[in-house]
């Protein structure tokens, strides 16, 4: 409950100063790529961060920052916010990533090292999976190609037409 609390406070706090939409407007430099290429920068993002920090916190930290670079590079924001949601769960490198890698490291049979060389193979073939999950089956299947009318927050009168 702390970690959740603190995690929102953190999220709305870089909501309100405008850093979440700083940051996404640093990525605009990825407009003119392919979807996937832009998938690809998300999942890495994320699964460096959630080593670091817990998944709960950093997918509260990133998803403001996911729709304002959705926003930036006019790409669908459920795309990139489950492409980020399901990297958030690929954190396999060190102890302090989740629990359930602190229970393992506790036992003392591993060092940090034999966790970060098995997790690097771990993380990069999850999120290779992620990127082939996210850009086919869920791309296509909720129809994720297309840059919605309600996403854009300067035409919401068009969009609010359109859609009655």
């Amino acid at each position: 409950a702390v970690v959740s609390t603190q995690s929102t406070g953190m999220a709305a706090g870089c909501k309100d100063s405008g850093l979440s939409l700083w940051i996404g407007e640093q990525f605009s430099f990825l407009q003119n790529s392919h979807h996937v290429i832009i998938a690809l920068v998300v999942a890495v993002l994320m699964a460096v961060l959630t080593e670091f920090a817990s998944n709960t916190a950093s997918t509260t930290l990133l998803l403001p920052v996911l729709i304002s670079l959705s926003q930036a590079i006019k790409v669908h924001p459920l795309y990139l916010m489950m492409t980020g949601t399901i990297s958030a769960s690929l954190a396999f490198c060190l102890p302090s990533a989740t629990g359930p890698n602190a229970l393992v490291f506790a036992f003392k049979e591993l060092r940090v090292m034999d966790m970060i060389k098995t997790g690097i193979v771990m993380n990069f073939l999850s999120v290779l999976i992620t990127i082939l999950a996210t850009s086919t089956w869920i791309y296509s299947s909720l129809h994720l190609d297309e840059y919605p009318c309600w996403a854009d927050l300067t035409d919401n009168i068009t969009c609010n037409s359109t859609l009655t």
